[in-house]
């Protein structure tokens, strides 16, 4: 998710005035620009297509994405949110084209701070995420299971909680990759004249990996 503005050197101005005003850019290698200019630099509201087939619209400043604006990604993908001299950083949101979508804040181009990771099936993550992992306090609800509790660098670890369909808890910790049980409760009663609760709805206890800053891989994914 890093975007870096070509130079404007060797291009052409094809419309407009391309200095100080609006005006339409097109670069030799591919794509172009229209929008506003000031001193010879893209800045203000304008549009830009690149050669890679993604295109932005929203504010610049100094010819890269600055504030503002919405990313579509030549897969298909769709961010909305802010930039910073040309990368996400700031509060956004990313939908993939499987429908998973992520919104929170992000740093550098990836998931960072306290955001909502939601898969395609319905399952979600709601917690911490460090340079785009999971990592720190978090809920996981998938599969018809509620894990909450600690995650690091993308896996579980430390302590947590699994809450169960039938509303039965096993709490403990994690270590070397599995969940030792420290205490079970069991799932409340029933009266036999209620009827059943409705449970937890999900379909697939899905695994984690990173997301990187091109956008290539889906925490999940």
């Amino acid at each position: 998710m890093l975007l870096f503005s070509p130079s404007l050197a060797f291009g052409e101005c094809v419309e407009g005035d391309c200095v100080n005003g609006y005006g339409k850019y097109i670069f030799p290698e591919g794509g172009q620009y229209a929008g506003q200019f000031a001193n010879g630099e893209f800045a203000g509201q304008g549009n830009q297509d690149y050669a890679d087939g993604n295109t932005y619209e929203g504010m610049f400043e100094n010819s890269s994405p600055q504030g503002n604006g919405t990313m579509t990604y030549a897969d298909g993908s769709v961010f909305k949110g802010q930039f910073d001299h040309g990368v996400i950083s700031g509060q956004g949101a990313i939908v993939f084209p499987n429908g998973a979508k992520y919104e929170g804040p992000f740093k550098d181009g990836v998931f960072h701070g306290t955001g909502t990771y939601t898969y395609a099936d319905g399952s979600n993550y709601k917690g911490e995420f460090k340079k785009g992992l999971f990592d720190g306090e978090g809920t996981l609800f998938s599969d018809g299971q509620l894990y909450v509790g600690e995650f690091k660098e993308g896996e579980y670890s430390g302590k947590g909680t699994i809450t169960y369909y039938d509303k039965s808890q096993e709490i403990g910790e994690w270590k070397d990759g599995k969940f030792k049980v420290l205490q079970k409760i069991k799932a409340p009663k029933k009266s036999a004249t209620s009827e059943d609760e409705q449970g937890f709805e999900s379909d697939a206890f899905l695994p984690i990996e990173p997301w990187d800053a091109e956008g290539n891989n889906e925490p999940g994914q």
